[in-house]
């Protein structure tokens, strides 16, 4: 299955193609970025269960309640997880959002295997723990099952106004940063504002030369 990274700049295609460099934001870089509908997203890696109905508590004291236009929110740590975001088609109307060069990688697994040739115990990131797939675009409505608990869950999921993009993502995080149940966990009674923290440096990495395996496409 081919995924595909569009770029607005040739050069920075071209450091794909010729030196496998890949620049891999924080998820806090998306959150903190404009909701633009595009690349800012303040859910962004956010399991977010908000039933039509409310949502029912089930209170220690055995009480259960129903509260109204309330939502449980689970979150990754934002700021120990870094991601590269692709996309599972090659359309005019993406390039037109995210650049007209766009690089076509055949298999990802090539990327993967290769990002995690760096792994190494005095490594910041843990590239023993990569993860990657498509993106689950998901309504709000939606039961959180099991998922709430999992980062690398988590780190995949984004609200379902952004299906349009067909994301393909890779993830790696800092140490225990993809441990089960490493999330932060909110419940709203109402609309609650985004909070934003300082955002890390962008991570580049190079998983060498990719020019024969790889296509360039321009719109």
């Amino acid at each position: 299955m081919a995924i595909f990274k569009y770029f607005s700049e040739e050069a920075h295609a071209l450091a794909l193609i010729n030196k496998g460099e890949l620049m891999m934001q924080p998820l806090s870089h998306f959150r903190g970025r404009e909701a633009d509908g595009v690349r800012g997203d303040p859910k962004d890696g956010v399991l977010t269960y908000a039933p039509k109905d409310g949502l029912v508590m089930n209170m220690e004291d055995g009480r259960v309640i129903t509260l109204e236009g309330g939502s449980f929110h689970s979150s990754v740590k934002q700021n120990d997880i870094f991601v590269y975001c692709m996309s599972n088609q090659l359309s005019e109307a993406l390039a037109e959002k995210f650049g007209r060069f766009c690089v076509e990688i055949p298999d990802p697994e090539v990327l993967v295997r290769r990002i995690g040739a760096r792994a190494h115990h005095g490594s910041k990131l843990d590239y023993g723990k990569i993860v990657c797939g498509k993106v689950d675009y998901r309504e709000h409505s939606r039961e959180p099952g099991a998922d709430w608990a999992l980062p690398e869950r988590l780190v995949l999921i984004k609200p379902v106004d952004f299906a349009w993009q067909d994301e393909f993502r890779i993830a790696v995080g800092t140490r225990d940063a993809m441990n089960v149940e490493n999330v932060g966990l909110v419940i709203h009674t109402g609309l609650a504002a985004p909070v934003f923290e300082p955002v890390p440096a962008p991570i580049f990495l190079r998983v060498g030369k990719l020019r024969d395996l790889v296509t360039l496409h321009h719109f």
